[in-house]
């Protein structure tokens, strides 16, 4: 949150207190008056009338010379509000008292919350939707590339004090066709100067491979199917090698079973699966942390009938993303619940 003070007299001999006002402040906190005695003052009085009609009356009592006080103003309730009063002290030696007006603003900036999915962004379309907590101007985007460079921006505008019903905005982008999104930068900010920054990974990496064949109710990969993992073991570490740079990776296995068998007999052959094609990567110099799950029979790559034999449906998939953050899978994933482990 940006602090900005602002001074209304100088320090000169006919001044004896300075003043500074601390305006500008984040919810939790209050705005401050802070006082300086050029030369030995007493009785030190604040006196403001705030726009509301409420009076504030602060009274610091005597400062020696050079001594400085700092004074809460207002009770810090979010908004703002406009302040009109006087600074005034007891000078030694003089029969009057001093007095000097001030006048000034305040805001409390309430915080800028922003919420986001994966649901509500469009790689391919180049549209991303967020939702505020409350109304927001102006948004900006930055997307990097997965060589680390701008890849394009966008902007947009808003109308203050209004939001959709369903409270979701869009901000659109551009970049070139074919490139692959790394990392976003969203600013959002709201009409009284209060701004948040998002950083969102959208970026993951699913494998195209040839799949391993299983035979039926086994886990064991047969030597004949190795270099099928050898060739899908060079794509993984081509990705790992462009994407390590920028941040810390994680490679997923889910595996996955026919429809032959009880659901949770599958259940654990396809984490089997998973745990056997995970141990083979390792073995072979994955340096990142790889983590299995076994989804059984309910990811079908080939819809059958239960208790059907069909080879396509007893596979893995491999896909490379962020290491912090939900596993990168969609569609009929989203429908399953998978307990993720992280191979040793």
């Amino acid at each position: 949150m940006l602090v900005v003070l602002v001074a209304f007299a100088g320090v000169a001999a006919a001044q004896p207190v300075s003043f500074q006002i601390k305006s500008d402040v984040a919810v939790g906190q209050k705005p401050q008056i802070r006082l300086t005695a050029v030369e030995r003052v007493s009785d030190v009085r604040v006196e403001l009338d705030r726009s509301d009609g409420k009076h504030v009356s602060l009274r610091p009592g005597a400062l020696a010379k050079g001594q400085s006080v700092t004074l809460n103003i207002g009770d810090g309730a979010p908004g703002r509000a406009s302040y009109k009063g006087t600074v005034s002290a007891q000078v030694p030696g003089e029969s009057g008292r001093w007095s000097d007006a001030i006048s000034f603003d305040t805001a409390v900036h309430a915080p800028l919350k922003v919420a986001y999915d994966a649901d509500h962004l469009d790689l391919d379309k180049r549209v991303l939707q967020f939702k505020p907590a409350r109304a927001v101007t102006e948004a900006t985007l930055v997307v990097t590339g997965e060589d680390g460079k701008e890849l394009g921006k966008g902007s947009a505008t808003y109308k203050d004090k209004e939001l959709p019903a369903d409270g979701w905005l869009s901000i659109t982008w551009t970049q070139p066709a074919g490139a692959r999104v790394l990392v976003m930068r969203l600013r959002v900010a709201a009409s009284d100067g209060t701004a948040t920054n998002i950083e969102l990974v959208p970026w993951s990496v699913a494998i195209d491979h040839e799949d391993v064949n299983f035979a039926t109710d086994s886990a064991v990969i047969e030597p004949s199917e190795n270099a099928k993992l050898d060739a899908s073991l060079a794509k993984i570490t081509d990705v790992i090698n462009r994407a390590q740079r920028f941040m810390e990776l994680k490679l997923y296995v889910a595996g996955h079973t026919d429809t032959v068998g009880s659901n949770a007999k599958n259940r654990k052959l396809s984490l089997d699966r998973a745990l056997a094609i995970a141990s083979y990567f390792k073995k072979k110099g994955v340096n990142i942390p790889i983590v299995v799950a076994g989804f059984g029979e309910e990811v079908l790559k080939v819809a059958t009938p239960d208790n059907k034999d069909e080879r396509a449906n007893r596979r893995a998939d491999y896909v490379i993303g962020p290491a912090a953050g939900a596993p990168p899978f969609k569609g009929p994933y989203l429908k399953v619940r998978a307990d993720w482990k992280q191979l040793r």
